[in-house]
């Protein structure tokens, strides 16, 4: 039985491939649109992000530097060096003084955010604004594909707050017996400075380590008090033990009335340096302590490390403290002192550890530390 033979006709398939070319060349044109058109927009949106982190960086460093030295040229000058490294669409960045602004950042509840005014007396903030516009030095940026959006180019901006933000601090000071002699002295045999009739419990010498703290402290309060933040500060004291001399406290006073209590009658004792730490971290989350405020210690000492059996490791101290948020500062002074180990509870704290040699250098430290307490990006 014959069967019919089935096939397609070869006019008909060369009509259809014809029709497919020109479906496709009609299409063409609207796919290289849209394809121009998502290029187009993930250059913006990278050129946004460069921007973001540029302002980001910029404004971090012009905060910090402002913290430490109080110099608006030095911070922006700063602001400028970082600014260049974050290049957007290939270009360095320029800022201009107008894009500077100095202010003050509040909020009005532990949960709310931080608001920015510029302008007013004693800041605690500054915004730095970083521009891609027609207006601005570093001009507009460029399209990949221009005329896609019936435009070649387009504008962008961004502007970023640093703030000082109230801080908690727990300042933990040594007052083990090497703290009777002088900075330049070794800690062996009688004090050399000191006058021959000294005993434990009378006052410290004059020209001992202690002194010199308890000048340094004065000039930290100094800065505390002149700072436009809202600081609290614990005093706590550590030889064989630590004692939590003063609880959290905005009233300052009583931080060196604390001090003065072992100038007029210093006692003898080790160097328990993780005693002290424990006891300053402890102190952060007790009595005037504030859930909003970061937590800071600065942990003192002239000496190494002399603890009873048993006692904390410090850096063990300091590795739990940073788990909790809590930021650590340490200054050794007088050359004696176990600057190494500092160094490393710093570093387990997340903070910076610096040394002084005499006192005028413990008292600069001391300005400097409370110059440079957390600053955050708060917009």
């Amino acid at each position: 039985m014959n069967r019919p033979r089935l096939h397609k006709s070869r006019h008909s398939l060369r009509s259809r491939q014809g029709g497919m070319l020109v479906f496709v060349a009609i299409l063409l044109p609207a796919i290289l649109v849209l394809m121009a058109f998502a290029i187009n927009l993930g250059w913006m949106d990278l050129v946004r992000t460069r921007t973001i982190i540029a302002a980001d960086a910029s404004t971090r460093a012009a905060g910090r530097m402002f913290a430490i030295t109080g110099d608006l040229t030095q911070a922006k000058q700063k602001s400028r060096e970082i600014a260049e490294l974050n290049t957007i669409a290939g270009k360095e960045i320029s800022i201009s003084d107008s894009d500077f602004v100095l202010g003050r950042s509040s909020r009005v509840s532990t949960t709310g955010r931080y608001q920015f005014t510029a302008g007013g007396s004693n800041p605690n903030a500054m915004r730095v604004r970083i521009k891609r516009t027609n207006l601005s030095g570093n001009g507009a940026v460029d399209f990949l594909l221009p005329k896609t959006f019936d435009a070649e180019e387009f504008e962008f901006e961004k502007s970023a707050v640093s703030t000082r933000v109230d801080v908690d601090i727990s300042f933990v000071v040594d007052r083990s017996g090497s703290m009777i002699y002088a900075a330049n002295e070794k800690a062996t045999g009688f004090p050399p400075a000191a006058d021959p009739s000294w005993t434990v419990g009378a006052p410290a010498p004059p020209k001992s380590r202690w002194r010199d703290l308890a000048d340094a402290t004065n000039s930290f309060i100094k800065e505390i008090e002149d700072s436009a933040l809202d600081e609290r500060v614990s005093l706590v004291t550590y030889s064989d033990n630590a004692v939590l001399d003063r609880n959290l406290t905005a009233s300052y006073p009583t931080i060196q009335t604390g001090v003065a209590k072992y100038t007029i009658s210093f006692p003898t004792g080790a160097t328990n340096i993780g005693a002290g730490l424990e006891v300053g971290v402890i102190s952060l989350g007790s009595t005037g302590a504030r859930d909003s405020a970061s937590k800071v210690v600065i942990l003192m000492t002239d000496g190494k490390l002399n603890a009873p059996p048993g006692a904390p490791n410090p850096i063990t101290v300091a590795k739990k403290a940073a788990e909790k948020g809590v930021l650590i500062f340490t200054v050794t002074f007088a050359d004696e002192a176990d600057q190494a180990l500092m160094k490393s509870v710093a570093t387990a704290g997340g903070g910076q550890h610096f040394h002084a040699s005499t006192g005028a250098n413990l008292t600069a430290i001391l300005q400097t530390i409370a110059r440079i307490l957390p600053t955050v990006l708060t917009e």
